[in-house]
């Protein structure tokens, strides 16, 4: 009778910690598109453009459909490399166009003879991004004035 109480009393610290546990209530990676036309800033102001997402993160309300990017922290470096190539590292932050909260997206960028190319990571958020996570990769297509258009690809969840 001893090992029978045992064994439930196990099984049911088993099935509580199974049911609170973070990463079981975790949502299903889901794939995303960001098109994002990025004005540079002048005079040292800060780069912004609005952003457009599409795909089934945006139809499960993952994240929301449109808004405004600003830049919030910049660095470069990478200009006396003999492959003549410059690094950026950018973190861009995403304010949605209807409310929903903001969300914040790290890019390591490599601009050289190849093109400009990054990847990206998303670090936090607000309001009902606070637990969004995701990553992937893009390109920057130079054709708005003064500033490009760069096109995000990638999954994101929510934890």
């Amino acid at each position: 009778m001893r090992k029978l109480t045992i064994a439930t009393t196990w099984t049911l610290i088993l099935v509580f910690v199974l049911s609170v546990s973070p990463g079981f209530a975790s949502s299903p990676p889901a794939a995303v598109q960001f098109e994002v036309e990025t004005t540079f800033g002048s005079d040292g102001a800060p780069s912004f453009g609005p952003f457009t997402a599409t795909g089934p993160a945006v139809d499960q309300g993952l994240v929301c459909p449109s808004g405004e990017t600003i830049d919030v922290f910049g660095k470069v470096s990478g200009f006396q490399s003999a492959k003549g190539g410059l690094n950026f590292q950018v973190v861009k932050q995403f304010t949605c166009g209807d409310g929903s909260g903001e969300f914040f997206v790290k890019l390591q960028v490599r601009v050289d003879w190849k093109g400009d190319n990054f990847t990206w990571t998303i670090t936090g958020g607000t309001a009902l991004y606070e637990e969004l996570h995701g990553t992937g990769q893009g390109i920057g297509l130079y054709v708005i004035p003064d500033g490009v258009l760069d096109v995000y690809t990638g999954k994101v969840h929510t934890d």
